[in-house]
């Protein structure tokens, strides 16, 4: 006599073991490792803050500083027979509302040191110099 489904089936499920899983991956590892990373981030940006604010704070300290040694003549325009010199352009160049008028106020001085009978200045030579462009 054939056994039933139904028996068959019974008889199966009585020999099923189920197996042990496996572990689950831990998320939690990657979060601390990810959460660890943005922290240096942050802390790192933060002391690029500071060490950037800092540096402004220095800059413009050592503005004010030239600003109260430079000589009186030199914000706004050079006085008439002041030598040209680093100093006194770079007053000049923070001052100037563009870099051509700076160019132009530097260029176009008028010349009031005589130079000695004979000699002329390297301004005044080039001037003379005729080109064929």
């Amino acid at each position: 006599m054939p056994i039933p489904d139904d028996e068959r089936f019974e008889a199966y499920l009585k020999q099923f073991r189920p197996l042990a899983p496996k572990p689950l991956p831990r998320l939690g590892a990657g979060h601390r490792v990810r959460g660890r990373f943005v922290l240096w981030a942050g802390a790192a940006a933060a002391v690029a803050i500071l060490a950037a604010a800092a540096a402004l704070q220095i800059h413009t300290q050592r503005l004010r500083v030239a600003e109260k040694t430079s000589s009186p003549a030199t914000p706004d325009r050079l006085a008439d027979g002041e030598p040209l010199t680093m100093r006194s352009a770079n007053a000049l160049m923070m001052k100037a509302p563009s870099f051509n008028a700076l160019v132009d106020d530097m260029a176009f001085r008028p010349q009031t040191v005589p130079l000695p009978k004979g000699k002329l200045s390297a301004v005044a030579l080039l001037g003379e110099e005729k080109s064929k462009l």
